[in-house]
């Protein structure tokens, strides 16, 4: 039986389980470059699953999340769909003109578990004349992704690309990157004037912006706090999946559990401006804080925490 055309019509109606819209982080647009959103289905562990060629990762091999000319990404419901799903959302980057989801380095990757509405709930809005249809934000994710070592900016920004360093061993100089950093920058008066998330070589894009608060040009050069996020001790890998940290660059990125929101610009888990489970926040060591940032010019820092 049709549910919206006459009988003589062969009808298919497809209800949207889940959608995923990456937006900018710098400009709050949805991203137009090759951006790549993939779904974490996958059989453990993973030397037992298949044979990997040399280069190749577990990000290529994942079944894709389909992707509509807009730039927005859908599933529909289906028999097999779960009522959680975990993503991996990355940079579409090429070798050539060979496309490798997750090879580029334009915005940095997130690992993220979303909860499936209902599909009865779904369908029991719609056949009902008396009540609204299933609000929208409880399908669709407007997932803020931040600019990673490659991303094109802004000119006359001010940026502070930066590298988060720790010593495993405080008695010898020697420091190893910090995967996955997530960094919040504050002002004199405490305000948030930006939030950056570090790739696994622990290298992040800070953009600095102004606040409600900012009525007149800040000072030039604009002092700046920053908290860094980090896990410590790093994760180690699992003994019963040995494979995982060869093949699978993102292993040890934590998964964010997404929460549903009527207002997603506030809500941490889509906008991205929190710090990750399992992050204890820290004061830089070095370089001493606040730091100088000069307005519209970038700046680098190499810094080292405890």
């Amino acid at each position: 039986m049709n549910t919206y055309t006459p009988s003589r019509y062969d009808e298919r109606v497809l209800h949207l389980a889940v959608g995923i819209e990456p937006r900018d982080a710098t400009s709050g647009r949805r991203l137009d470059g090759p951006v790549d959103v993939r779904f974490e289905h996958h059989p453990s562990p993973l030397h037992r699953w298949r044979n990997w060629r040399p280069g190749e990762t577990l990000t290529a091999v994942l079944p894709p999340m389909r992707r509509h000319r807009s730039g927005r990404f859908a599933r529909t419901y289906d028999r097999d769909i779960p009522t959680t799903i975990d993503l991996r959302v990355v940079d579409g980057g090429r070798v050539g003109s060979t496309p490798i989801p997750g090879h580029g380095r334009r915005v940095v990757p997130r690992r993220l578990r979303l909860t499936i509405a209902d599909e009865g709930a779904v369908l029991a809005a719609e056949a009902d004349a008396t009540s609204p249809p299933l609000a929208r934000w409880r399908r669709v994710f407007p997932i803020v992704m931040f600019p990673g070592a490659a991303a094109p900016l802004t000119a006359r920004s001010t940026v502070l690309r930066g590298r988060i360093l720790r010593r495993p061993d405080p008695a010898r100089p020697e420091t190893v990157p910090v995967p996955w950093c997530r960094v919040r920058a504050t002002n004199a008066d405490g305000d948030e004037v930006g939030w950056a998330h570090g790739d696994d070589r622990g290298e992040f894009v800070l953009v600095v912006g102004q606040t409600a608060n900012d009525i007149v040009v800040p000072n030039d050069p604009l002092s700046v706090t920053l908290t860094i996020g980090a896990v410590i001790p790093p994760m180690a890998p699992d003994p019963a999946d040995p494979l995982r940290p060869d093949v699978d660059p993102l292993w040890d990125l934590p998964v964010e559990t997404v929460v549903a929101s009527a207002i997603p610009d506030i809500e941490p888990t889509i906008s991205g401006r929190s710090f990750l489970q399992g992050q204890v926040q820290l004061s830089p060591l070095f370089p001493a804080q606040p730091i100088d940032l000069p307005l519209g010019r970038e700046s680098s820092e190499q810094i080292t925490i405890a």
